[in-house]
């Protein structure tokens, strides 16, 4: 017996076309949404999400690379700030370089203008030390022999005498100051010519002693030097009387007390007289 192929059911036919129906209506959806613009906003939407997630994504990078461009800013900042502190310290100390120059010009040029003026000739010397002795009032100056200086030469500064030399060497002397407890200067007042020796009080000044009671003395008067002693031209500046007073009963000399015209702390350059037997030599 031959047998008959079986026949599809009319189930299948029923399942079949509903899906056929899905297809054709969501094509058409398609066409039509394609054709409104009904999916234009749905695609900006999906753009803007896109972007906001790229900016949660990448905005935490972008602020670093900020904070490390400011960081690389402000160590080029500190560099440059170095640079022109540096660079100020170096004009700091050539204005003070300059300024030390122009005022040890000035205080030279007052040494040459008593140079010219002074009854001999003389040698400018800077001082380069002084005696570490308390009790002492001795400068170390740059100048000796080679240069024509000897022992007993007159030594001046800006304001007046300042002292005498009393060791010389080949390219230094010592120097003993007015206010030295050793020195003695031959001084007379200018005001009415009485003699007088000036004598050194250390921290105190100078004293002009051996003027007689009842000689009129009266303070700002001139001292100057008065030649008798062989080491002091005459008519060197001295200093002033600051003081008189009538000394002890049993004594019988005034006491004067003259406080010196040189700076004698604060030379730094002066001026030597050579003597003129000594530079005929």
């Amino acid at each position: 017996m031959s047998r008959q192929p079986p026949k599809k059911s009319k189930g299948n036919k029923k399942a079949l076309l509903p899906a056929i129906i899905t297809v054709v209506v969501l094509g058409l959806t398609i066409v039509l949404i394609t054709k409104t613009g009904i999916i234009v906003p749905a695609e900006m939407a999906l753009k803007d999400t896109n972007g906001r997630l790229q900016s949660l994504v990448f905005s935490p990078f972008s602020k670093l690379k900020l904070i490390w461009k400011s960081y690389l800013d402000l160590v080029n900042v500190r560099e440059e700030n170095e640079v022109l502190k540096a660079q100020l310290a170096q004009l700091e100390n050539e204005i003070t370089t300059y300024r030390e120059a122009l005022i040890e010009n000035r205080r030279l040029k007052q040494l040459l203008d008593i140079k010219e003026s002074a009854p001999w000739k003389g040698v400018v010397a800077h001082v380069i030390g002084t005696d570490i002795a308390s009790w002492r009032a001795v400068i170390t100056i740059d100048a000796g022999k080679e240069n024509g200086i000897d022992v007993d030469m007159p030594v001046l500064c800006q304001g007046g005498l300042l002292g005498r030399v009393i060791e010389s060497s080949m390219a230094f002397s010592k120097v003993m100051l007015l206010t030295d407890y050793h020195s003695r200067v031959a001084a007379l007042v200018q005001r009415n010519r009485a003699r007088g020796i000036i004598k050194g009080e250390g921290s105190r000044g100078c004293k002009l002693d051996y003027v007689k009671k009842g000689v009129d003395i009266q303070v700002g008067d001139t001292v100057v030097t008065s030649g008798l002693d062989g080491v002091f031209p005459k008519g060197l500046l001295v200093g002033k009387v600051k003081a008189v007073g009538p000394g002890d009963r049993s004594d019988l000399f005034q006491y004067i007390a003259v406080k010196p015209s040189a700076k004698i702390d604060e030379a730094e350059e002066v001026l030597v007289l050579l003597r003129p037997q000594k530079q005929d030599e």
